[in-house]
């Protein structure tokens, strides 16, 4: 870590402190004086050079564009899926997976959960997983398969993947709060939420209790967004689908749950749809920085591919 003016023995003891880049530049001068007893108004300099190195501070866009081409990139294991997402799933931002039952969310979380632990080289970002899994849906022996089916240490893969069982909204919301710690010592890379939508609809009915609702999801997003910068992790969440008669958004008339507070919380947000057979169809329908298209991609034994085998199946 790099922090042009400031003393190397301070840099030294954050950096010990586990401090990084960017959970320094979120940081208040009052934390950093009270935990790590240095003087406010060096704790301050240090929070602004910070900010001023991640482009939180003003910037050229020409930084901006050398900051974002060093965040790291997860792939999905399909070319085309990458190809659509700008190269994989994304340090630094909160990617939502929607569709409806069948559609590949899941599969694509555990195929992100392997290939996070992979070499920078071959797709991934030589780090863990952490699953946050609120329907009872994680498989190991699916990871299981698809890790042999690669030819890869299938008891590392599974030691490298921590999960944590959310109850309801409140347990979520409990278990995210204690992740900050967790990432650093587990050296985690990639946040998984299977799925974001679970509890917020079963436990927030009615028209009552939706601004209620809103304002917790909105909270719990926020916490997300902060931890995937303060750690540059990637997070990838799955979301429901809900039934719009209105309007067909995507060819059918179903669109992605949650209401607007938090279609505006992801960075990326890709809808899955079933298609014939293995096949599944992403469309990559809201982001900044890619077109809005479209990507074939297979759900099969191997996990998430480009295209089949002959003996290939998986439904």
């Amino acid at each position: 870590m790099q922090l042009r003016g400031i003393d190397k023995d301070i840099i030294a003891k954050l950096e010990e402190a586990g401090y990084t880049l960017e959970s320094l530049a979120i940081s208040s001068s009052e934390e950093l004086s009270d935990k790590e007893d240095i003087e406010s108004e060096i704790a301050k300099k240090i929070i602004e050079k910070a900010q001023a190195s991640l482009g939180i501070q003003p910037i050229s866009a020409m930084k901006f564009l050398e900051l974002e081409s060093k965040r790291g990139r997860i792939t999905t294991s399909s070319n085309e899926l990458d190809s659509v997402l700008g190269g994989g799933i994304w340090t630094q931002e909160l990617t939502e997976i929607a569709g409806g039952f069948g559609s590949g969310k899941t599969q694509l979380c555990f195929q992100l959960c392997i290939n996070v632990q992979l070499p920078e080289d071959e797709g991934g970002l030589n780090g863990n997983a952490f699953f946050i899994d609120t329907e009872r849906t994680f498989s190991p022996r699916r990871i299981v398969e698809m890790a042999s089916y690669r030819e890869l240490d299938v008891e590392k893969i599974l030691n490298n993947i921590y999960i944590g069982s959310a109850l309801n909204t409140n347990h979520l919301f409990s278990i995210i709060e204690q992740l900050d710690s967790i990432i650093e010592e587990k050296n985690i890379r990639l946040l998984v939420v299977d799925s974001f939508a679970s509890h917020f609809r079963s436990e927030y009915i009615g028209k009552k209790r939706l601004v209620e609702r809103q304002q917790r999801i909105m909270q719990i997003a926020e916490k997300l967004i902060v931890l995937a910068v303060k750690h540059d992790i990637a997070v990838a969440v799955t979301n429901q689908i809900i039934a719009n008669v209105d309007e067909f958004l995507f060819g059918s008339p179903e669109e992605p749950a949650l209401g607007f507070a938090w279609a505006h919380r992801p960075q990326q947000r890709l809808f899955f749809r079933k298609s014939r057979g293995s096949s599944r169809i992403a469309r990559l329908f809201d982001s900044s920085r890619m077109p809005e298209r479209e990507a074939l991609f297979y759900v099969t034994e191997r996990g998430i591919t480009d295209a089949p085998l002959p003996s290939d199946f998986y439904e």
